[in-house]
């Protein structure tokens, strides 16, 4: 029975976890925070608590599910312990900073770098979901860097996922990702804080005004920050070039106001309603 040991047992790392029971795998895992390291083993998401120094020497298939700094930070040490018949992935939202941090490395054929798109705005083991990642996107970056045989284990655990595999360059996932996911995140935590700093004084008020359009608007402000913060820094040139997009077009729309231009108002709302567009 192989073994697969998870480091990080948060929403994701718990979600493959569950995903992988049925399976024949020996499932074990190690987490920093106790708490969510208690709570996997209480609802079996992993079979057995793991050091850190043992999960290494002892899984098969190592996944990294942890903030993408942390990630940089232990990757290219993990790669110089294991040996040619082990693999490891990880499920970072960024992924150049990573595949670059291991570019050199003697084992980089050994890692396959993965970002499972299927995340929600909840985080900790508490909300994993042995469905999270039925029929959502899996993108594989930079898989010619990556051994044949650690490609194909690493396909067959996001088959078992029942995920939707594309592939793509690091570089050219983390400018896509900075558009459709991370400047998506940023909005939504700003529109929550020009909300909060106009009625802070008037919260009751608010409350009673409040409909689905600004709940569905700053769903994504309820994400977790030890996770987000990682990820803007880690792809911030990227996403600064987003938001000033953003601003540009904000700024052109903010004049069709001022102009009181009804009929190129309606036009704009007409030709980029997502709709229409996807």
């Amino acid at each position: 029975m192989k073994t697969i040991g998870i480091i990080g047992l948060g929403l994701i790392g718990g979600s493959i976890g569950l995903s992988l029971k049925k399976y024949n795998y020996n499932i074990i895992g190690f987490d920093f925070n106790k708490k969510n390291l208690d709570y996997a083993i209480k609802i079996g998401i992993i079979k057995k608590v793991s050091s850190f120094k043992n999960l290494i020497e002892t899984s098969s298939i190592i996944i990294l599910s942890i903030p993408v700094n942390e990630i940089v930070k232990i990757l290219d040490g993990i790669l110089k312990k294991i040996n040619n018949k082990q693999v490891v992935f990880d499920t970072g939202s960024t992924k150049y900073s990573i595949c670059k941090s291991v570019f050199s490395n003697i084992n980089r054929g050994r890692f396959v770098a993965i970002h499972p798109i299927a995340g929600i705005e909840n985080s900790g083991p508490k909300y994993s979901n042995s469905n999270l990642f039925y029929k959502k996107n899996c993108i594989i970056c930079d898989k010619k860097l990556s051994d044949p045989d650690a490609l194909l284990i690493t396909e067959k655990i996001l088959n078992f996922l029942k995920m939707d595999i594309s592939y793509m360059r690091s570089k050219d996932h983390d400018i896509y990702m900075s558009y459709i996911s991370h400047l998506p995140h940023v909005i939504s935590f700003v529109l929550s804080r020009t909300i909060f700093e106009k009625f802070m004084y008037d919260k009751k008020k608010l409350i009673k005004m409040v409909g689905n359009g600004l709940i569905s608007t700053t769903r994504l402000s309820k994400s977790s920050p030890n996770t987000w913060t990682p990820i803007f820094l880690e792809n911030k040139y990227n996403l600064i070039n987003a938001i000033s997009l953003y601003i540009n077009f904000l700024e052109s729309f903010k004049n069709l106001l001022l102009k009181k231009n009804f009929e190129k108002i309606h036009k704009y709302l007409k030709k980029y309603n997502i709709n229409e567009m996807i």
